[in-house]
């Protein structure tokens, strides 16, 4: 973990889905305190792959979604992937957390499980069968699991955050971070937990890496893909698959997202026929982009 970090004071105590308390109230929580939880987390735990687990059945629903359609073609690439993230492994501990997760927040679940699916169409693509590939999956699969710590209040609200919600808000990949540490220590999930928002220094939280994190810019793109196109509550409509590659060509282009990273992901969508380096962005953007979305921080506190 070579990064800068600054530190939040919790305002409640941060406790794992099995009743374990991970961090009290009035802690100040910053990377220091994330190496420590990381130096005490247990050794030797046993994992269990995904297709053990309950978590199988909701990846299989999930490969027959409409917005993945195109990303999940041809049949050969669906059985790809499902084969990647049949061998994902965790101890129960972080099961647990999944299954948390879906009874609390079924929103925030599916996007875990459709940003696990969108990620590995890209990771297959782009590695074949690297061995590594079911730990970056893992990684996808958990890295916004610090939602599940965020209040249900801002998780659905309909209108834009004022500035006190959006710093509540961000806390959420630091405790996602600790929860995993917890159980894991230092391992790639916990990173890409800490680190998945921070958009090459434009999001957050704000810190400063020595060298880019192998893997997070294809799971920002894979979260960022399956957010905008799953209903939310602060926006009437979601993306249309076409409309969300508009905005992160966009974004790409603005700093925000790694412009190698969308271009496969828009290699994937055309069925990765050829070659990546042969790809040609579309000319035009022509996709659906709701009129109506009060995603991020109030206008005018955001001027």
């Amino acid at each position: 973990m070579d990064c800068l970090l600054a530190g939040t004071i919790l305002t409640r105590d941060v406790i794992a889905a099995d009743g374990r308390v991970i961090a009290n109230r009035g802690e100040i929580v910053d990377l220091e305190f994330l190496k420590e939880v990381t130096a005490k987390a247990p050794k030797g735990l046993r994992s269990r792959p995904l297709h053990e687990t309950s978590i199988a059945d909701s990846v299989l629903e999930a490969l027959d979604a409409a917005p993945l359609e195109h990303i999940l073609a041809p049949t050969a690439a669906r059985g790809q992937v499902a084969d990647a993230l049949a061998d994902v492994r965790f101890p129960d501990e972080i099961w647990h957390e999944l299954e948390s997760m879906r009874v609390e927040d079924p929103a925030r679940f599916t996007h875990a499980v459709w940003t696990s699916l969108v990620a590995a169409r890209m990771f297959r693509t782009a590695l074949g069968e690297a061995p590594g590939i079911p730990r970056m999956l893992g990684g996808a699969l958990v890295h916004d699991l610090g939602m599940r710590l965020a209040s249900p209040k801002l998780r659905g609200k309909r209108d834009f955050l004022n500035k006190a919600e959006a710093a509540a808000l961000e806390d959420h990949p630091l405790l996602g971070a600790l929860l995993l540490a917890s159980v894991l220590g230092d391992a790639p999930p916990v990173h890409f937990a800490l680190l998945h928002h921070v958009r090459s220094g434009h999001g957050y939280p704000r810190v400063k890496t020595q060298a880019p994190l192998r893997g997070l810019d294809l799971i920002s793109v894979a979260s960022a893909f399956a957010a905008m196109v799953s209903p939310r509550a602060y926006r009437a409509q979601p993306f249309s698959p076409r409309g969300a590659i508009d905005q992160l060509l966009e974004e790409a282009q603005a700093g925000h997202f790694d412009e190698r990273a969308v271009r496969l992901l828009i290699f994937c969508m055309r069925g990765a026929k050829g070659a990546l380096g042969e790809l040609r962005l579309p000319k035009q953007l022509t996709g659906f982009r709701p009129m109506e979305n009060n995603h991020g921080v109030v206008l005018e506190e955001a001027k």
